[in-house]
């Protein structure tokens, strides 16, 4: 199969231009990117959903064209996210909707299609009744159910867009295995996926995919995770921007002698625009230091200074009111309302600001800011009206990062940022504290992946038993350094 010259727009935005790929028979092609760089629209564009404005795809030699019937024709098969099954038809049905056997009297052969749809079934190992209505199986069943039905047509392109994310470890791992399978046999399989370690073991290729053009083309080897956050951000990781980060100004936010129970005593200070890193072991403070800083843990000594101005919160509604953020470690007991709307979760921080008086919230005024909220911090969502609980990860993150950007604080804290998230996601949150301290925003970044810390900071204090051992400039910055920080006390000594 060939794109060449594949272009769409949508008006003035051009969501996908392919100069040219090559994707080969026997292969699993994993195609990974941010959101909107691209991957549905291409994905669209094979199966024949979504017609491009230039360009042409060639399978076998033939151009691919005429709509997805046509591409159904041709041996195109998608499984796509959205489960486009009919509710009320039952199992067998559904398998053979559109191509169901039918007797010399033209009625539909029920013994064939049952038989038929039970081998179907087998193939992907999926044990339901062919006589169950669909509406009744859950979530992963229809999953399986739609694998199902594209594999039976054993197809020359299988498409499989994020078709692990309603499964578990044992049903994941039997679909990149029907994927290799499908390959072995001669077919293409394009696999859309966000667990990283799922792709590496799945995919013969990986293709990156940023703002509609294919950016890198690697094999699992090369696609550690850092490389591939590089690609789907387009820039350098390790290439921080220095002038971004004022060092000659006076300091956003300083500490000297700050304690509390079996902590420090620690100084601290960060610029406008500085990403400072908090290292350390488990147990080392981390996330006490936050907390001392948002106003959430007692302070026995110390002091603290805000935009040069003496700063000494005793809650955290203290900390907010000063012009402090804090992301926590734990987003869903910490910092969610799982079971409350986007709406409200979104808005937390700054209901007081958009209440008229103070007082009074209008709920037009409050969807209008939820809903640039939503677009800002990129949460993919169906509606602000959904359950925060019904997000992913990522998009739980991100939407608590756009409760705090909403606020416009001088100081952004953030605890394991990137915690639980996809690669995909990850680099989204990179962006965000990009675009953040270019504002001139001072971030600290406590984080148990040094990589990340050594990939998107400035300085890196290290912390051990609740004390400072090392700080740590970009310019001297030493994995080997820090680590025996964290380990032995000190990493220029030992």
């Amino acid at each position: 199969m060939i794109l060449a010259g594949v272009r769409k727009t949508y008006g003035p935005a051009t969501v996908l231009d392919v100069e040219r790929l090559s994707l080969r028979s026997g292969e699993v092609v994993c195609l990974v990117g941010e959101n909107g760089a691209g991957k549905s629209t291409m994905m669209g564009v094979i199966a024949g959903s979504v017609i491009p404005d230039t360009g042409k795809v060639l399978l076998g030699g033939q151009t691919l064209e005429g709509g997805t019937l046509a591409a159904q024709k041709m041996g195109v098969a998608m499984v796509s996210q959205e489960f486009p099954l009919v509710g009320e038809l039952s199992v067998a049905e559904n398998l053979l909707l559109g191509r169901r056997p039918s007797n010399k009297r033209w009625f539909v052969d029920r013994r064939a299609v049952t038989s038929a749809a039970q081998q179907m079934l087998e193939r992907v190992g999926l044990d339901v009744e062919t006589r169950r209505r669909v509406n009744s199986l859950s979530v992963a069943q229809r999953q399986m159910l739609e694998i199902a039905k594209a594999i039976g047509r054993d197809p020359r392109v299988l498409i499989l867009d994020e078709p692990t994310s309603a499964l578990g470890p044992r049903e994941s791992e039997h679909v990149l295995q029907l994927a290799k399978e499908h390959a072995g046999g001669g077919a293409i399989v394009i696999f859309v996926g966000h667990r990283l370690k799922e792709v590496r073991d799945v995919a013969d290729r990986i293709v990156v995919l940023r703002n509609g053009r294919v950016v890198a083309d690697l094999r699992p080897k090369e696609a550690t995770e850092r490389r591939l956050v590089q690609e789907m951000v387009g820039k350098e990781l390790g290439e921080i921007d220095e002038g971004s980060a004022a060092a000659d100004a006076p300091p956003v936010f300083t500490a000297r002698g700050l304690e509390t129970y079996n902590f420090g005593p620690v100084d601290l200070e960060v610029t406008p625009g500085q990403v400072v890193g908090v290292a350390g072991l488990m147990g080392s403070g981390r996330s006490a230091l936050l907390h001392l800083i948002m106003g959430s843990r007692e302070r026995t000594g110390g002091e603290m200074t805000l935009g040069g101005k003496p700063y000494a919160p005793r809650t955290t509604g203290d900390a907010v009111r000063a012009g402090v953020g804090l992301v926590p470690e734990d987003r869903k007991a910490q910092a969610l309302l799982l079971d409350s709307p986007i709406r409200w979760n979104i808005t937390l921080a700054t209901l007081r600001q958009i209440a008229w008086r103070g007082v009074f919230l209008g709920r037009g005024t409050e969807k209008r800011e939820a809903a640039d909220l939503v677009r800002i911090a990129n949460v993919i969502c169906q509606t602000p009206e959904q359950a925060a609980r019904s997000l992913s990860g990522g998009n739980q993150q991100r939407m608590i990062f756009g409760r705090w950007i909403a606020t416009r604080p001088r100081l952004l804290l953030l605890d394991e940022p990137t915690r639980g998230v996809d690669v995909g996601a990850k680099a989204e949150i990179y962006r965000l504290i990009e675009q953040q301290r270019e504002k001139g925003m001072a971030i600290i970044v406590a984080s148990s992946e040094l990589e990340e810390l050594l990939n998107i900071c400035h300085r890196i204090v290290v912390l051990r038993h609740g004390r400072v051992v090392e700080d740590v400039n970009r310019a001297d910055f030493s994995k080997e350094r820090i680590m025996a920080g964290m380990a032995l006390g000190t990493g220029t000594e030992r």
